[in-house]
């Protein structure tokens, strides 16, 4: 008898004719299945999309009576995700994607629910929606991830899919449902499937996996309506000086973005063990450097940056000259921490600072070229994913005139980055995550 997750039996592959896949019992239960995972994945999305919203608002009111209350709150809550996350919801550390990505390594079957499970998934939106108000420097797009494929290949216990959906299809379409809903963004959440989760392309999943996608960004335009992640922006480069800065731009922010990613890999690696010995010794280091940073920028470093990123590339808004430092290192903290969060919202920040600050370098450019130039550029170089970093980048802003400097700047950047961090950060962590479970296998 199997003991797997799923319904007890699959269904073959190229099972049946036309009628029988589209209209049968069978094939309707699947289908209305399926819908209701890929809505559910986009309806998490979106409840972290207003629970961040809450966040902002609460911190705000939080700095009007002393900015010593959010410090506190931050240094004490970490002391309390770690914890919980370790003793009550094993397996939901991290951003989430190294997690989905461990996932497609194991195989279908009892252990895949150490990664993948009902319990992980409340676990997973439960402590981000803590560490939201708590104001450590994270996204939600890791999270959002891991819903997504939860929820996808949970969905196999309610149906029959076919054997290619089981093992990786689901769990793939889950993954781009949460980048999809998570910034309004489609087709940058399939890419993303594909390249960083996968690092495939598969045909036979093809299909599913932009369904699901596109099925979680209508569950998000029915409570938002259609936007821009960060709005609408219609520049490009005018002139051959311009396009000069886009190889300096790709080199810098590539080796930035990749010496972030090294450093966040080679130190995760030495604290695991302090870590595993000393859980609250570590927890009340890393929050006190959190609520320290949130005092020194005066609150910039709480929350994922989304609104420091807006003001720098929609509204031209002036910020101080280390706000890229203090976000990259509130970031680079959280995600030692361990807690659920994600790293695209504060990597975008950080990019956008960068430009903001360079732009006496570079004469001549729109500076609104110049920020999306340095945001694909460093976003590039940490998470080493070079097709979806512009195209998302495109998707948040209507930005179609830089569609081509974007792609080269993202393209140089990962090079750049691969020289310093030879496995991508999300590969990375996943191995960790599966050489922390290969003992209780064992």
């Amino acid at each position: 008898m199997s003991d797997r997750p799923h319904a007890s039996h699959e269904l073959p592959e190229g099972w049946g004719g036309w009628r029988e896949n589209l209209f049968s019992l069978q094939a309707v239960r699947r289908h209305a299945v399926w819908v209701v995972a890929a809505a559910a994945s986009g309806l998490g999305a979106y409840l972290f999309n207003f629970a961040e919203q809450l966040s902002e608002e609460s911190r705000r009111w939080m700095m009007g009576i002393s900015p010593f209350l959010p410090a506190g709150i931050v240094s004490i809550s970490i002391m309390i995700i770690c914890p919980l996350r370790d003793r009550v919801f094993p397996g939901t550390d991290g951003t989430g994607i190294p997690q989905t990505i461990a996932a497609l390594k194991i195989p279908d079957g009892p252990d895949r629910s150490k990664v993948l499970s009902w319990r992980i998934m409340i676990g997973k939106m439960l402590l981000l929606v803590m560490g939201l108000f708590a104001g450590p420097t994270i996204g939600r797009e890791g999270p959002s991830v891991h819903v997504g494929a939860c929820l996808m290949y949970l969905s196999t216990r309610y149906a029959n899919f076919h054997h290619h959906l089981v093992e990786r299809g689901l769990i793939l379409a889950g993954g781009a449902a949460g980048i999809a809903a998570a910034f309004n963004t489609p087709i940058a959440g399939a890419v993303f499937a594909f390249e960083e989760i996968g690092r495939s392309f598969e045909k036979d999943n093809a299909g599913t996996i932009v369904r699901t996608a596109v099925a979680a960004c209508i569950v998000n335009l029915i409570f938002l309506g259609d936007y821009y992640f960060y709005g609408v922006v219609r520049v490009g480069l005018g002139s051959v000086q311009q396009w000069l800065y886009v190889p300096v731009i790709g080199v810098v922010g590539g080796l930035l973005g990749g010496c972030f990613a090294q450093g966040v890999v080679s130190l995760n690696r030495a604290l695991t063990p302090i870590r595993a010995q000393h859980p609250h010794l570590v927890a009340l280091f890393l929050g006190l450097g959190l609520g320290i940073l949130g005092l020194a920028s005066s609150g910039l470093t709480y929350g994922s940056g989304y609104p420091a990123a807006v003001g720098i590339l929609i509204d031209g808004t002036t910020y101080p000259v280390w706000l890229a430092p203090a976000v990259a290192a509130g970031n680079f903290i959280t995600l030692l921490s361990g807690i659920p969060g994600g790293l695209f919202d504060p990597s975008l920040t950080t990019g956008a600072a960068l430009g903001q600050i360079t732009q006496p370098l570079f004469p001549g450019i729109d500076p609104q070229a110049l920020i999306l130039l340095w945001m694909v550029a460093y976003f590039g170089g940490v998470v080493q994913s070079p097709i979806t970093a512009f195209v998302i980048l495109i998707e948040m802003t209507s930005a179609h005139y830089m569609a081509l400097p974007l792609a080269a700047a993202s393209l140089i950047a990962y090079e750049m980055s691969h020289l310093v961090c030879r496995t991508s950060l999300y590969e990375s962590l996943a191995e960790s995550f599966l050489a922390s479970m290969r003992p209780a296998n064992q």
